[in-house]
């Protein structure tokens, strides 16, 4: 392991990192890329890129950047192939991410590495360790086999009757108004009074005009009537105008509350599928430039 002294010439060592594979000998397990054998030393500068290096791969571990220290601790084991120990802490950030194959390929290379340095040397808890991983990830790897086995579908039967087609959920839904065509009552009831009320005191005015024409206009426009009959008359044409006037605005707002009820509460709204839709009269208010009336239509 190195020291956790920073250290200032890893620029340097970053420079000399161009030879970094020249003194690793090919790997004799072509699956395991940190496999091989050591025939080089490092010289200063590379072993000064070493030391940066690994205190930069520090700083990511500890911030639990595990993949950033990866990257950096094997720079150092690619500056020099001698920091055997380096490849322990390879396995400990695989370990933290989840990679038990890539830990396994560090610490076996660990071990050949250190047993070939020197064969008595105890390699016992780093072994056990290489085969609780082995262990893990064959349970794994069984695990997702299991799982991927289990999801799989049941082939279809070949006696069982196809399943019915989902209802289509674009089938627009039966619209129906309602109230109908009980909008058109009030409006049909306040036309005929309206018509009334008009007629009314049309023949109120038509009767003060008659009996105008048979009187005098006197001063300060008052009328004279020889003929109490003339004045009855007049009178009484003035209280059918009142009475037509009265009329007129009953049916006026007889019509206007039809209208109201047909354009804002008899709104279409969802029916049941299963019921037919009964027959309707629906009357609608039509205008143009030059025109205004109702329209007549209905369903049966």
């Amino acid at each position: 392991m190195w020291g956790t002294r920073a250290q200032g010439a890893t620029l340097a060592g970053l420079a000399a990192g161009v030879s970094l594979i020249a003194g690793m000998a090919l790997a004799q397990d072509p699956s395991n890329p940190f496999a091989g054998e050591c025939n080089r030393t490092a010289t200063p500068e590379e072993i000064d890129g070493a030391r940066g290096a690994h205190q930069a791969a520090k700083q990511f571990y500890e911030r639990a950047e595990y993949t950033r220290a990866i990257q950096y601790w094997r720079d150092v084991f690619n500056f020099d192939c001698n920091a055997v120990n380096t490849l322990l802490n390879i396995a400990n950030a695989y370990e933290k991410l989840g990679d038990r194959q890539n830990a396994i390929f560090a610490l076996e290379a660990y071990v050949k590495r250190v047993k070939a340095a020197d064969p008595e040397v105890d390699a016992s808890k780093i072994e056990a360790r290489i085969q609780n991983l082995q262990a893990l990830l064959q349970a794994q790897a069984s695990a997702s086999a299991s799982a991927s086995s289990s999801a799989a579908p049941p082939p279809p039967s070949a006696t069982a009757p196809p399943p019915p087609p989902p209802p289509s959920a674009t089938t627009p839904p039966i619209m129906g108004k309602p109230y109908g065509f009980k909008p058109l009552i009030p409006i049909v009831a306040g036309a005929a009074v309206f018509i009334t009320g008009g007629v009314v005191a049309g023949a109120g005015s038509r009767q003060i005009t008659n009996a105008q024409e048979r009187c005098k206009e006197a001063p300060a426009g008052q009328w004279s009537c020889p003929n109490q009959a003339d004045v009855d008359a007049a009178k009484t044409g003035q209280t059918m105008v009142l009475t037509g006037k009265i009329v007129l605005g009953v049916g006026l707002a007889g019509m206007a509350g039809g209208f109201a009820w047909e354009l804002f509460l008899n709104k279409r709204a969802p029916m049941q599928p299963d019921k037919p839709a009964k027959g309707s009269v629906h009357l609608s208010p039509s205008m143009s430039p030059g025109m205004t009336g109702a329209t007549l239509h209905g369903t049966f």
